[in-house]
Protein backbone atom coordinates (compact mmCIF):
# COMPACT_ATOMS: atom_id res chain seq x y z
CA UNK A 1 0.00 0.00 0.00
CA UNK A 2 1.00 3.57 -0.94
CA UNK A 3 1.97 5.55 1.88
CA UNK A 4 0.53 9.20 3.14
CA UNK A 5 1.45 11.76 5.61
CA UNK A 6 -1.44 14.42 6.76
CA UNK A 7 0.27 17.24 8.22
CA UNK A 8 -1.95 19.89 10.39
CA UNK A 9 -2.28 23.16 10.72
CA UNK A 10 -2.11 25.98 13.43
CA UNK A 11 -4.57 26.07 15.31
CA UNK A 12 -5.07 21.98 15.28
CA UNK A 13 -3.56 19.35 15.69
CA UNK A 14 -2.87 15.53 13.96
CA UNK A 15 -6.62 15.06 15.75
CA UNK A 16 -8.20 17.39 12.86
CA UNK A 17 -7.26 15.01 10.23
CA UNK A 18 -8.90 12.21 12.30
CA UNK A 19 -11.88 11.76 9.71
CA UNK A 20 -10.28 11.85 6.48
CA UNK A 21 -7.50 9.66 7.32
CA UNK A 22 -9.75 6.83 8.25
CA UNK A 23 -11.39 6.93 4.95
CA UNK A 24 -7.81 6.89 3.46
CA UNK A 25 -6.57 4.02 5.50
CA UNK A 26 -9.02 1.80 3.45
CA UNK A 27 -6.94 1.97 0.61
CA UNK A 28 -3.18 3.31 2.03
CA UNK A 29 -1.10 3.72 5.08
CA UNK A 30 -1.64 7.01 6.61
CA UNK A 31 0.50 8.97 8.96
CA UNK A 32 -1.17 11.98 10.84
CA UNK A 33 1.55 12.97 13.29
CA UNK A 34 1.18 15.52 15.57
CA UNK A 35 3.84 18.78 15.04
CA UNK A 36 6.42 19.29 17.60
CA UNK A 37 4.31 21.52 20.43
CA UNK A 38 1.09 20.44 19.28
CA UNK A 39 -0.80 17.30 20.66
CA UNK A 40 1.37 17.06 23.99
CA UNK A 41 4.41 16.57 21.39
CA UNK A 42 7.22 17.78 23.14
CA UNK A 43 8.58 21.16 21.04
CA UNK A 44 11.30 23.19 21.07
CA UNK A 45 11.51 27.13 21.19
CA UNK A 46 11.56 29.76 18.83
CA UNK A 47 12.49 29.19 15.37
CA UNK A 48 12.29 25.12 16.53
CA UNK A 49 8.81 25.62 15.72
CA UNK A 50 8.95 26.96 12.75
CA UNK A 51 8.57 25.13 9.11
CA UNK A 52 12.10 23.70 8.25
CA UNK A 53 12.40 22.13 11.57
CA UNK A 54 9.00 20.77 11.57
CA UNK A 55 9.49 19.06 8.09
CA UNK A 56 13.03 17.67 9.51
CA UNK A 57 11.15 16.13 12.18
CA UNK A 58 8.38 14.87 9.93
CA UNK A 59 11.27 13.15 8.08
CA UNK A 60 12.80 11.70 10.98
CA UNK A 61 9.37 10.28 12.01
CA UNK A 62 9.11 8.68 8.11
CA UNK A 63 12.32 7.08 9.09
CA UNK A 64 11.39 5.56 12.33
CA UNK A 65 8.32 4.13 10.63
CA UNK A 66 10.29 2.45 7.48
CA UNK A 67 8.49 4.80 5.45
CA UNK A 68 10.24 5.56 2.03
CA UNK A 69 8.51 7.18 -0.29
CA UNK A 70 5.18 9.60 0.66
CA UNK A 71 2.33 11.32 -0.65
CA UNK A 72 2.50 14.55 1.27
CA UNK A 73 -0.51 16.57 2.29
CA UNK A 74 -1.23 20.08 4.61
CA UNK A 75 -3.38 22.11 5.96
CA UNK A 76 -2.83 25.65 7.02
CA UNK A 77 0.20 25.92 8.65
CA UNK A 78 1.42 22.14 7.40
CA UNK A 79 1.41 23.55 3.92
CA UNK A 80 5.00 25.43 4.62
CA UNK A 81 6.07 22.25 6.04
CA UNK A 82 5.00 20.07 3.01
CA UNK A 83 6.83 22.87 0.65
CA UNK A 84 10.17 22.50 3.05
CA UNK A 85 9.76 18.32 3.40
CA UNK A 86 9.95 18.55 -0.58
CA UNK A 87 12.63 20.59 -0.74
CA UNK A 88 14.47 18.53 1.59
CA UNK A 89 13.87 15.18 0.09
CA UNK A 90 12.14 15.29 -3.30
CA UNK A 91 13.02 12.13 -4.52
CA UNK A 92 10.69 10.61 -1.37
CA UNK A 93 7.27 12.64 -2.40
CA UNK A 94 4.85 11.10 -4.81
CA UNK A 95 2.15 13.39 -4.66
CA UNK A 96 1.57 17.10 -3.22
CA UNK A 97 -2.17 18.22 -1.75
CA UNK A 98 -2.16 21.02 0.02
CA UNK A 99 -5.47 22.86 1.82
CA UNK A 100 -6.01 26.77 2.78
CA UNK A 101 -2.61 27.63 3.38
CA UNK A 102 -0.17 30.31 2.79
CA UNK A 103 2.85 30.04 1.06
CA UNK A 104 3.38 32.94 -0.31
CA UNK A 105 5.78 35.66 0.34
CA UNK A 106 3.55 38.54 -0.51
CA UNK A 107 -0.10 37.59 1.10
CA UNK A 108 -1.61 40.91 2.61
CA UNK A 109 -1.54 40.75 6.12
CA UNK A 110 -4.76 42.61 7.42
CA UNK A 111 -5.91 44.99 10.39
CA UNK A 112 -5.03 44.34 13.23
CA UNK A 113 -2.54 41.75 12.59
CA UNK A 114 -0.83 44.14 10.66
CA UNK A 115 0.29 46.20 13.20
CA UNK A 116 2.46 43.53 14.96
CA UNK A 117 5.54 45.03 13.81
CA UNK A 118 4.97 48.44 15.07
CA UNK A 119 6.87 48.85 18.70
CA UNK A 120 4.58 48.83 22.03
CA UNK A 121 1.44 48.12 20.12
CA UNK A 122 2.83 45.06 17.88
CA UNK A 123 2.99 43.65 21.76
CA UNK A 124 0.05 44.38 22.76
CA UNK A 125 -2.36 43.38 19.59
CA UNK A 126 -0.06 39.76 19.88
CA UNK A 127 -1.38 38.72 23.10
CA UNK A 128 -4.50 40.24 22.51
CA UNK A 129 -4.94 38.22 19.25
CA UNK A 130 -3.32 34.95 21.05
CA UNK A 131 -5.27 34.68 23.99
CA UNK A 132 -7.33 31.45 24.27
CA UNK A 133 -10.64 33.64 24.02
CA UNK A 134 -9.45 35.62 20.53
CA UNK A 135 -7.86 31.90 19.39
CA UNK A 136 -11.14 30.42 20.11
CA UNK A 137 -13.22 32.94 18.23
CA UNK A 138 -10.81 32.95 15.43
CA UNK A 139 -11.91 28.83 14.62
CA UNK A 140 -15.39 29.50 14.98
CA UNK A 141 -15.21 31.98 12.66
CA UNK A 142 -12.69 29.99 10.69
CA UNK A 143 -16.22 27.55 9.41
CA UNK A 144 -17.96 27.90 6.13
CA UNK A 145 -21.32 26.74 5.25
CA UNK A 146 -23.15 24.34 6.62
CA UNK A 147 -22.09 25.59 9.85
CA UNK A 148 -19.97 22.48 12.05
CA UNK A 149 -19.53 23.16 15.65
CA UNK A 150 -15.56 22.39 15.45
CA UNK A 151 -13.99 20.98 19.04
CA UNK A 152 -11.92 23.92 20.30
CA UNK A 153 -9.91 21.96 22.93
CA UNK A 154 -8.67 19.89 19.72
CA UNK A 155 -7.59 22.81 18.29
CA UNK A 156 -5.95 25.16 20.74
CA UNK A 157 -4.74 22.46 23.11
CA UNK A 158 -2.52 23.19 26.44
CA UNK A 159 -0.66 25.94 27.46
CA UNK A 160 2.16 24.54 25.34
CA UNK A 161 0.22 23.93 22.67
CA UNK A 162 -0.78 27.29 22.82
CA UNK A 163 2.57 28.83 23.42
CA UNK A 164 3.63 27.12 20.12
CA UNK A 165 0.57 28.57 17.93
CA UNK A 166 1.60 31.89 19.18
CA UNK A 167 5.29 31.32 18.19
CA UNK A 168 4.74 30.31 14.56
CA UNK A 169 1.52 33.31 14.39
CA UNK A 170 3.86 35.80 15.21
CA UNK A 171 6.71 35.00 13.50
CA UNK A 172 5.06 34.06 10.52
CA UNK A 173 3.45 37.28 10.23
CA UNK A 174 6.85 39.33 11.08
CA UNK A 175 9.49 37.54 9.03
CA UNK A 176 7.12 36.64 6.18
CA UNK A 177 8.77 37.59 2.97
CA UNK A 178 12.07 36.03 4.49
CA UNK A 179 10.32 32.71 6.17
CA UNK A 180 7.90 32.46 2.66
CA UNK A 181 10.29 32.94 -0.32
CA UNK A 182 12.07 29.89 0.30
CA UNK A 183 8.20 27.90 0.11
CA UNK A 184 7.33 29.49 -2.85
CA UNK A 185 10.15 28.52 -4.41
CA UNK A 186 10.51 24.75 -3.60
CA UNK A 187 6.64 24.37 -4.44
CA UNK A 188 7.43 25.95 -8.07
CA UNK A 189 10.41 23.23 -8.39
CA UNK A 190 7.45 20.13 -7.34
CA UNK A 191 7.13 17.44 -9.96
CA UNK A 192 4.76 15.72 -8.51
CA UNK A 193 1.08 15.37 -8.73
CA UNK A 194 -0.65 18.09 -7.59
CA UNK A 195 -3.59 19.72 -6.03
CA UNK A 196 -4.15 22.41 -4.00
CA UNK A 197 -8.03 22.86 -2.18
CA UNK A 198 -10.09 25.82 -0.82
CA UNK A 199 -12.98 27.00 0.79
CA UNK A 200 -14.89 30.10 -0.93
CA UNK A 201 -16.07 30.88 2.46
CA UNK A 202 -12.62 31.07 4.00
CA UNK A 203 -12.30 34.23 6.17
CA UNK A 204 -8.33 34.06 6.59
CA UNK A 205 -7.58 33.61 2.88
CA UNK A 206 -9.40 34.61 0.23
CA UNK A 207 -10.00 32.24 -3.44
CA UNK A 208 -7.32 34.33 -4.96
CA UNK A 209 -4.79 33.37 -2.89
CA UNK A 210 -5.71 29.68 -3.78
CA UNK A 211 -6.04 29.90 -7.32
CA UNK A 212 -2.58 31.68 -7.10
CA UNK A 213 -0.76 28.56 -4.78
CA UNK A 214 -1.89 26.58 -7.46
CA UNK A 215 -0.35 28.75 -10.39
CA UNK A 216 2.81 28.19 -8.62
CA UNK A 217 3.10 24.50 -8.55
CA UNK A 218 3.71 22.99 -12.08
CA UNK A 219 0.51 21.20 -13.18
CA UNK A 220 -1.39 21.61 -9.53
CA UNK A 221 -5.17 21.21 -10.09
CA UNK A 222 -7.37 23.76 -8.34
CA UNK A 223 -10.37 22.62 -6.35
CA UNK A 224 -12.79 24.58 -4.77
CA UNK A 225 -14.95 23.52 -2.02
CA UNK A 226 -18.24 25.15 -2.57
CA UNK A 227 -20.00 27.31 0.78
CA UNK A 228 -16.72 26.03 2.73
CA UNK A 229 -14.98 27.90 5.43
CA UNK A 230 -10.78 27.60 6.04
CA UNK A 231 -11.24 23.84 8.37
CA UNK A 232 -11.64 21.52 5.25
CA UNK A 233 -10.25 18.60 7.05
CA UNK A 234 -12.71 18.19 8.92
CA UNK A 235 -15.82 20.72 7.11
CA UNK A 236 -15.50 18.43 3.73
CA UNK A 237 -13.64 15.38 5.04
CA UNK A 238 -15.45 13.15 2.62
CA UNK A 239 -14.76 15.01 -0.43
CA UNK A 240 -11.14 16.14 0.79
CA UNK A 241 -10.50 12.57 0.86
CA UNK A 242 -11.94 11.72 -2.50
CA UNK A 243 -10.12 14.00 -3.61
CA UNK A 244 -6.99 12.63 -2.50
CA UNK A 245 -7.79 9.68 -3.65
CA UNK A 246 -7.95 10.76 -6.66
CA UNK A 247 -4.57 12.59 -6.67
CA UNK A 248 -2.72 9.30 -5.24
CA UNK A 249 -4.48 6.84 -8.29
CA UNK A 250 -2.61 9.56 -10.73
CA UNK A 251 0.48 9.43 -9.02
CA UNK A 252 0.26 5.76 -9.21
CA UNK A 253 0.04 5.92 -12.84
CA UNK A 254 3.02 7.92 -13.16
Amino acid sequence: MASVVLLHGIPGSAATWQRVADLLRRHHDVFAPDLLGFGGQAGGVGDELLAPNQARHVLTLLDQAGVDRVAVVGHDFGGPVAAHLLAAAPERVTALALFATNVLPDTPIPFPLSTLNVPVVGGIVERLVMSRWSLAMMVRRGVGRPRRTLDIDRYLGDAAQRAAIATIFASSLRRMRELYTPVEAALAAATVPSLVGWGDHDPFFPVAIGQRTAAVIPGARFRLYQGAGHFLPEERSDEVAADLLELFARAALR
